[in-house]
């Protein structure tokens, strides 16, 4: 009896042993996806990614834009927003080699001109409410972008945000 007590150990340490192995394999796998940024609160929106796409969830409010990846491959894109503010806002997709911040801004209506040959708006979702969630999906390029609001001060008061498409 006493070796059919050590035959039942040595299983149970396998067996145990096992479980283990899974989980350290289990929380490896967990942490080789996307590096989301978490830290933009529970109203994040958890928007669907296009087939063969990118799922981008941001948050608008006032004087800010922020997004849970700033970098994806070309490609399909869907932006999920949320206005977390107290106004409306927008936010375009704009493709530029300007830093953040750096599109010139008409002092006489607070915004920066949406046609241009050193820019490209590439898509928009248009003028949505506080509280309300809207999503648009593009077929981004490899390239630099900023996610912008462009209502009249928005733009000048901080609201926009680097984004980068790798190849």
């Amino acid at each position: 009896m006493a070796s059919g007590s050590g035959v039942g150990r040595v299983r149970l340490r396998r067996r145990v042993a096992a479980v283990v192995i899974g989980c350290v394999v289990a929380v490896v796998l967990a942490g080789c996806g996307e590096d989301r940024d978490d830290s933009l609160g529970p109203s994040l929106p958890q928007g669907a990614a296009p087939p063969g796409g990118t799922a981008v969830n941001g948050i608008e409010e006032e004087w800010k834009v922020g997004v849970d990846l700033d970098s994806v491959p070309a490609g399909p894109v869907t932006f999920t927003f949320y206005n977390a503010g107290t106004i409306v806002h927008e936010m375009l997709v704009v493709r530029s080699d300007l830093a953040v911040g750096a599109l010139p801004v008409d002092p006489g209506t607070g915004r920066f001109a949406e046609e241009s040959d050193r820019w490209q708006v590439v898509d928009e979702i248009p003028e949505y409410a506080p509280g309300e969630t809207k999503a648009l999906t593009v077929t981004l390029e490899p390239g630099t972008y900023q996610l912008v609001c462009n209502i009249p001060s928005h733009y000048v008061s901080g609201m926009a945000t680097g984004f980068t498409v790798s190849s």
